[in-house]
């Protein structure tokens, strides 16, 4: 009998009837594609401080009194470069003109140590600035060079009326001699204003420029004349 009962168990669970009722597995949920991640942002570019702002700052407590009006200009935020080279140029000219000189190297040095404070400022806009900054500062530079050159010259005694062969063999002596010393300067003069013609034939645009062909043509002229003269 107990057998019988097994028996009519299994039959009835293999019976459809008992397939319908057994427990159906829940379906397998659909795979989530991972959410992507975003790229990290990219910031951006920095872009670099005006060129103004990254010069040596115009101490106005060591520019002397003439020089001011023109130190004031060139330490504005927003002020034209172009008002640096003025600057440099005025403080050469108030350096070097007190100067006692004489046909000597010890005249050269003092002009030398003189205008350093000049020609650094010029130096700072041909290093960083843009070929018309460039073009106008080595112009600059040029004229300090050549008018150092004149100053020094000038101090060669002139010969007196009835000036004898010796004293006029003498004096012959001495520019010969100050001309050598003189060489390095009359070099930085030439190498500074070809460098303004080159820059203009590099750069056709600045030909709009009238600031730098004035610097251009006088440049021009310079060479032009040592070429005559040398």
């Amino acid at each position: 009998m107990r057998s019988l009962a097994v028996l009519a168990v299994a039959a009835v669970l293999a019976s459809p009837a008992a397939a319908d009722r057994a427990p159906t597995p829940a379906p397998a949920s659909p795979a989530v594609p991972p959410r992507p991640t975003a790229p990290p942002a990219t910031p951006p570019a920095r872009q670099p401080a005006p060129l103004a702002s990254r010069l040596t700052p115009v101490d106005l407590a060591t520019v002397p009194a003439p020089c001011r009006p023109q130190a004031k200009l060139a330490a504005a935020p927003a002020a034209a470069l172009s008002t640096r080279v003025a600057l440099a140029s005025c403080l050469a000219d108030r350096a070097v003109a007190p100067l006692p000189l004489c046909d000597c190297g010890e005249s050269i040095l003092a002009v030398d140590t003189a205008s350093e404070p000049a020609l650094a400022l010029l130096d700072e806009l041909i290093d960083a600035g843009d070929p018309a900054t460039q073009a106008i500062a080595e112009h600059a530079e040029g004229e300090l060079y050549a008018g150092f050159t004149a100053r020094l010259l000038a101090t060669l005694p002139a010969p007196g009326p009835g000036a004898s062969d010796a004293e006029t063999s003498l004096r012959e002596m001495r520019r010969q001699t100050l001309d050598a010393q003189l060489a390095p300067w009359h070099e930085d003069a030439i190498r500074a204003f070809q460098r303004v013609v080159d820059l203009a034939k590099d750069h056709p645009e600045l030909a709009s420029n009238p600031a730098v062909m004035t610097a251009v043509r006088d440049s021009q002229r310079r060479l032009a004349s040592d070429l005559t003269t040398g």
